[in-house]
């Protein structure tokens, strides 16, 4: 991990990671202060470099303000370094020791009005000055608002560079209308404030808060947020109410006019103890020992109650873990936000949250969980494995590689995070290390199964087919219900052309699992090499029954359709694929071949084309489009699409394809 760097700045660890961007800390390796800083990566839209020069040059522009505001006021906090390296974006600001508002403002616990109106008077006194200089933040969250170690609040993550470099720019949840619209104005800073204010007062998260909309009047344009459960001053929820309204030209138009309202109602809500107390002190100062009495007495309360408190919240999480068990994950999550709202550092309750999360496909708040168990315990491998999984199943693969390094590091016989770093590894095409990965996992605990699996889906993919058979034979040893490894087995004997016992792998996956589709597509394939169509028919028909939505299904029907030479019905399949998922290159790459078929020549062109475009490795998409350009006159083309499609054939170890392919390009060479 520490050997990854990225300019000047070694990357130390992953802060957070969503999709499109990653957070690290790191540290300036010219320097020898031992300053930390935030190295903030965007994956830009588009990986021209004209545009990427473009978006640099748009970047500098949007910074620049920024810099010279910050130099006035440390509460606005900025960049201090951008770059581009490798056709991605970083940009780089000093870490701020505090806490984010996210860990002041938890799901399930609430502020008083108080805290609120004091939080609010903070952040729009900012907004003021950063509105009054023609500067609209764009970004406002609770994570990207910190309270610094001295108490002070600072802003930080402006919206305007991060636009400049990515199609990614804030939380939707916290974005007004207008904004959305990329027609942001200055009262869309307030409508995210007012979000974070219910935040605060309600303990609901924003995406429930949004979701309640007047429903029965959209033209009143409001969201409907304080029922009478809430005890809030109805003063300040009129303030909100008229913060966040739908309508930009219905809300506050300035950090000014909601600072006059917080200010006048903020001095009547003076706690009316104090108001008495200060009365008293007036008239008799002898009464300064019996306040200090009283404030010792609260200290004492509190350190009886709290042991109890603690337990309670010990209580409520071994409930969560009882509902987690039962894979009643929404009553667990409750639970553990019950416990964690009683103890807020409670490192396992995050933990087992985040778990949750993960488990019913929450991934961006299982990471959440999962940084809030590690901020708390940093010494927790297994916090840092959960959000390596939670970033591996968002695509974050090298963010997923950091955190296993971080669990490894903190437990070297943890096998699972081995087992997940040799996943991750296997996305970002480092087969040779991710075989390391899986074999460390299978060293440490020789009955690991999955590890199995996945290396012998690894040696598949690198032409070592029979050291695949022996990995899946392991892996059904282990467990002879291992559905998955007999689908994977018969994938394999299908590609070493032995059809009968790939037949009787996947049927034993439906016998297994009655429900797994591919199984049925697979054997469908088998009994169509066998010759026996019928039976094909049979399972494409029960395959597409289970499911009419898969495009997988149509696409493998269609093939059938088009060797029984019904080539309109295959068209109709590979249509019904592409309406179902456009994303899939095979039912572009076989559409054309149908398009062949009937003469269509151009149509068959685009749809080996969007096959190419969908998935620049397939090798048959370049063969086919190469056939066609050699029919068409257009050698030169044509000895391209036919050498990319031999390299791509070498690569995955198919030499009578390869072989193929090289001798087309002999042919066409004069």
């Amino acid at each position: 991990m520490n050997n990854i760097t990225v300019e000047r700045y070694r990357i130390i660890e992953l802060l957070s990671g969503s999709l499109g961007t990653r957070s690290y800390l790191g540290e300036d390796t010219c320097e020898s202060s031992g300053e930390r800083y935030v190295v903030k990566q965007f994956l830009p839209p588009s990986k021209d470099p004209k545009l990427l020069k473009i978006s640099y040059n748009v970047l500098e522009t949007e910074v620049e303000p920024l810099e010279n505001l910050s130099k006035q006021d440390d509460r606005i906090h900025t960049l201090i370094s951008f770059f581009e390296e490798n056709k991605n974006f970083y940009l780089v600001r000093k870490y701020i020791t505090g806490n984010p508002l996210n860990k002041e403002i938890l799901p399930g616990q609430t502020l008083n009005s108080e805290q609120v109106i004091n939080l609010l008077l903070e952040v729009l006194e900012i907004l003021l000055l950063i509105h009054s200089r023609g500067i609209i933040h764009r970004n406002i969250k609770p994570a990207n608002i910190i309270r610094r170690s001295d108490g002070k609040i600072v802003l930080t993550d402006f919206g305007a560079p991060q636009e400049a470099v990515s199609n990614v720019v804030g939380s939707s949840e916290y974005m007004p209308i207008e904004q959305i619209y990329t027609n942001p104005q200055f009262n869309s800073d307030i409508y995210a404030l007012g979000i974070i204010a219910i935040e605060a007062l309600t303990g609901l998260a924003a995406s429930q808060i949004t979701a309640q909309k007047n429903q029965k009047n959209a033209a009143v344009e409001k969201i409907i947020w304080h029922p009478r459960r809430y005890k809030i001053n109805p003063n300040l929820v009129k303030i909100i109410d008229k913060m966040v309204h739908l309508n930009y030209q219905n809300r506050y138009q300035s950090a000014k006019e909601v600072l006059n309202d917080l200010k006048v109602i903020g001095q009547a809500q003076l706690n009316p103890v104090s108001q008495q107390l200060k009365q008293q002190l007036s008239k008799n100062p002898k009464l300064t020992l019996g306040i200090g009495s009283l404030v010792l007495l609260s200290g004492i309360g509190l350190f009886f109650f709290l042991p109890r408190n603690l337990n309670y919240a010990a209580q409520l999480y071994k409930q969560g873990i009882g509902y987690y068990e039962k894979a009643e994950y929404k009553s667990a999550i409750q639970k553990f936000s019950q416990a964690i709202s009683i103890n807020p550092e409670y490192s396992s309750a995050y933990n087992s949250r985040g778990d949750a999360y993960y488990r019913l496909g929450d991934y961006e708040k299982s990471q959440q969980d999962s940084s809030a168990a590690i901020r708390n315990n940093p010494k927790d491998a297994n916090a840092y494995y959960d959000r390596a999984f939670s970033l591996y199943f968002t695509g974050e693969f090298n963010g997923a590689i950091i955190d296993y390094n971080q669990a490894i590091k903190l437990n070297p016989e943890f096998a699972n995070a081995y087992y997940g770093r040799g996943l991750a590894r296997y996305e970002i095409k480092e087969n040779r290390n991710a075989i390391a990965d899986l074999n460390q996992a299978i060293a440490i605990n020789p009955k690991f199964a999955p590890a199995y699996l996945q290396r012998g889906i690894i040696n598949r993919e690198t032409a070592e087919k029979l050291e695949a058979i022996k990995d899946f034979d392991k892996a059904i040893k282990i467990n002879p219900k291992y559905a998955e490894a007999y689908y994977e087995r018969g994938k394999t004997y299908d590609t070493l052309n032995q059809k009968n016992a790939a037949k009787k792998d996947f049927t034993k996956v439906i016998e297994l699992d009655s429900k797994y589709i591919e199984a049925y597509i697979a054997r469908a394939d088998v009994y169509d090499d066998l010759g026996y169509p019928k039976q094909a028919y049979e399972d494409y028909e029960k395959a597409i029954e289970m499911n009419t939505d898969n495009a997988k299904a149509y696409i493998h029907r269609g093939l059938y359709r088009f060797k029984m030479k019904d080539i309109a019905g295959a068209m109709e399949n590979y249509d019904q694929a592409i309406k179902l998922d456009s994303t899939q290159p095979t039912a572009y790459n076989n559409r054309g071949n149908a398009h062949l078929e009937l003469g269509n020549l151009k149509q068959a062109m685009e749809d080996y084309s969007k096959a190419i475009e969908l998935n620049p490795e397939y090798a048959q998409a370049y063969y086919n489009r190469g056939l066609l350009r050699t029919d068409l006159a257009k050698v030169p083309e044509a000895i391209e699409d036919f050498q990319a499609a031999a390299d791509i054939f070498l690569e995955t170890g198919e030499k009578d394809n390869y072989n193929d392919a090289l001798s087309r390009i002999k042919e066409l060479t004069p």
